[in-house]
């Protein structure tokens, strides 16, 4: 493809992709305005509605003015817990966007088309959706979408790999494409031998540590939804809700799924989660106050546990075995690093590190307001979880780093060259 072609292909492109997103969120709240419609209410609201939710998941935060809310007065607040779930589809549509002209003669126009596009109709979704009860934060229903669109093009196009679309696995690189892959491996190779031979070991075994946290966490979230099915079927019939309402409520809880297996990796490392100001959900015990009428919160582990504390060895366990398992990666750092001490402690400062950001991470994105007063605050400390995280797989990713990183004695008995 040439660049116009280029541009025109990637900004039709986003547009159907923002349209596809838009329409997920419509498209039920529009049956259930159909089949369950109040004379009062028109079909704008519930537009508004799904572009609110659009603009959420995009990480907009939506301000609610002081008012009443079911006849209690309430102060302005804001919402701006994000619903994971729409979030990471959203970014897996913008990443197979990116993809479609990765084989272009170049990358800028279809960035610029795209990027354009989605702005133009981020504007306008947010101008729309603007009501007095209710209404996104202006620069921020522009900007966010927008954003997060650019970045997964971005990452599509530029690391993106052939879909079947295309005949073969060998294709023509756009220069941009080349140009950035050699540039990532430049600077690699520019790296102090230290910090050029920790960094892939170290970024393989903390995000294995993450990813297993989060596995344990939906895996347990999981059961505990089986075995709390009586308290998730009462919170149900409290909220009086007919059965296409009971469909959309499910819908906006699985969005918010992924947020809850967060907490529930936070969990594991004893940090534990709050539902609401002054409150704490932990291994070590739980102080809940008045939970709002969510039917999955009814799965939530409420109470002291008496064996609590073992939850920790969930972190443990998947930081001995993650560093053990790179052992054929690390065999830079056996030649590079002159004695089993510097080698172990240096892996183990390293993969703490990855995987204290990868968490804390997680809990910003995963925490946020959802309503008034101790609603407020919802989610992780994240600065908390990233110290205690640091310290637990510190500690046993050192120790396991004695076994994995040791030295070779062929690179003990022979000088380093000095960078």
């Amino acid at each position: 493809m040439n660049k116009r072609q280029t541009f025109f292909l990637a900004a039709f492109d986003a547009a159907i992709r923002v349209a596809l997103g838009l329409g997920v969120l419509l498209g039920p709240l529009t049956i259930v305005w159909l089949f369950e419609n109040d004379a009062n209410v028109e079909w704008l609201v519930v537009f508004r509605a799904a572009s609110d939710f659009w603009l959420l998941s995009h990480g907009t935060r939506l301000v609610v003015p002081a008012g009443e809310i079911l006849g209690v007065a309430v102060p302005t607040f804001i919402v701006a817990l994000i619903p994971l779930g729409m979030t990471i589809w959203f970014a897996r549509l913008y990443y197979t966007a990116g993809k479609r002209f990765l084989a272009s003669s170049a990358l800028w126009p279809g960035w610029l088309g795209g990027t354009l596009v989605v702005g133009a109709l981020s504007l306008g979704i947010s101008t729309l959706a603007f009501d007095p009860a209710i209404y996104p934060v202006t620069w921020q229903g522009v900007v966010f979408p927008t954003a997060l669109f650019f970045f997964f093009q971005f990452l599509g196009s530029v690391f993106g790999k052939p879909d079947e679309l295309f005949d073969g696995d060998v294709i023509d690189q756009a220069p941009e494409r080349d140009r950035i892959r050699r540039a990532l491996n430049d600077f690699r190779l520019q790296m102090h031998w230290s910090i050029r031979s920790l960094i892939a070991p170290a970024l393989r075994a903390g995000t294995s540590i993450t990813v297993m946290l989060l596995m344990v966490s939906a895996f347990v979230i999981a059961i505990l939804i089986g075995f709390s099915w009586i308290d998730i079927t009462r919170l149900y019939e409290s909220v009086q809700v007919s059965i296409l309402g009971a469909v959309v409520l499910t819908a906006g809880q699985l969005a918010l799924l992924p947020n809850l297996i967060i907490f529930g990796a936070a969990w594991f490392t004893g940090v534990g989660f709050s539902i609401g100001t002054g409150s704490l959900i932990s291994p070590l015990g739980s102080q809940v106050g008045p939970l709002p009428a969510v039917p999955l919160l009814g799965a939530l582990p409420v109470g002291r546990l008496d064996f609590g504390m073992i939850a920790i060895a969930v972190v443990l366990i998947a930081a001995f075995i993650a560093t053990l398992s790179i052992r054929r990666s690390a065999d830079v750092i056996r030649f590079e690093f002159a004695t089993a001490w510097s080698a172990a402690i240096s892996l183990g400062l390293s993969i703490a590190l990855v995987t204290s950001l990868q968490l804390g991470l997680l809990a910003l994105l995963a925490s946020g307001g959802a309503g008034p007063g101790r609603l407020s605050q919802i989610g992780i400390n994240p600065w908390l979880l990233m110290l205690i995280s640091f310290v637990e797989v510190f500690v046993v990713a050192t120790l396991a780093a004695f076994f994995s990183a040791r030295p070779s004695d062929s690179s003990a008995s022979k000088p380093r060259a000095v960078s």
